[in-house]
């Protein structure tokens, strides 16, 4: 596959392993929702400002909204769902065995927190750092074999959250495999929505660790924002 594809994959991955849980949860509360038209969610994005990326080395790929439809069928009556996530994906240029590849990635995911009174129905605001890079790596066919590495907490949008560290094995480029490092952020709470950041590049680079921190820290989410 070409180094550009897997880039992209990687980067889709990071925010579509994360997206189904945020559809699938809606269907608990379709019970008290009542009417025929589609129930819709909007999530409003979380990026990272100018200044972080000129200062991290990092730069913009794409900020997207990732829209899911779901019918469920509650009480013999069928309704239809439509969530729209937001994925924002920076990466950067890195030098691997002497090769120029587009090595590192950041991805920050917001998703609809979907609450109904007292009730949160998205299951992303209780999963931990570990079932989250579970999560991405089923979606995606070059990790394999998980190990924990550590963890530390992070200021995110405000909020104290647990960042756990993982390193797995990966294809990065064609004949290319090494051993990547990951820091999976838990779900911080931003205003109406859940807010989760992932970074990711191979273990073998050095200083990057104190990027992803400042790129998880430097983060704004447009609502709070306006």
């Amino acid at each position: 596959m070409p180094r550009e594809a897997r880039r992209r994959e990687f980067l889709r991955a990071a925010g579509g392993a994360l997206t189904l849980g945020a559809a699938s949860a809606t269907s608990g509360c379709l019970g008290v929702i009542s009417g025929e038209e589609p129930v819709t969610l909007s999530a409003s994005p979380a990026t990272v400002p100018e200044t972080a990326l000129a200062e991290t080395g990092y730069a913009e790929y794409r900020v997207e909204p990732l829209e899911v439809t779901r019918e469920f069928t509650v009480a013999g009556e069928t309704r239809e769902v439509v969530v729209t996530n937001h994925l924002a994906q920076y990466d950067k240029s890195a030098t691997v065995f002497g090769e120029r590849l587009r090595g590192a990635v950041f991805a920050a995911l917001s998703t609809p927190a979907v609450e109904l009174g007292d009730r949160t129905f998205n299951p992303v605001g209780d999963l931990r750092s570990r079932e989250l890079a579970e999560r991405l790596l089923a979606r995606y066919d070059g990790f394999g074999d998980l190990r924990a590495a550590g963890e530390e907490t992070v200021t995110v949008l405000g909020t104290e959250t647990t960042v756990g560290l993982f390193t797995a094995d990966a294809t990065i480029a064609d004949g290319i495999e090494v051993q990547v490092t990951l820091h999976v952020a838990e779900a911080v709470r931003a205003g109406p929505d859940f807010v989760v950041a992932i970074g990711g590049y191979p273990s073998v680079l050095t200083g990057q660790e104190a990027d992803v921190r400042t790129m998880m820290q430097s983060l704004v989410h447009d609502e709070e924002a306006a």
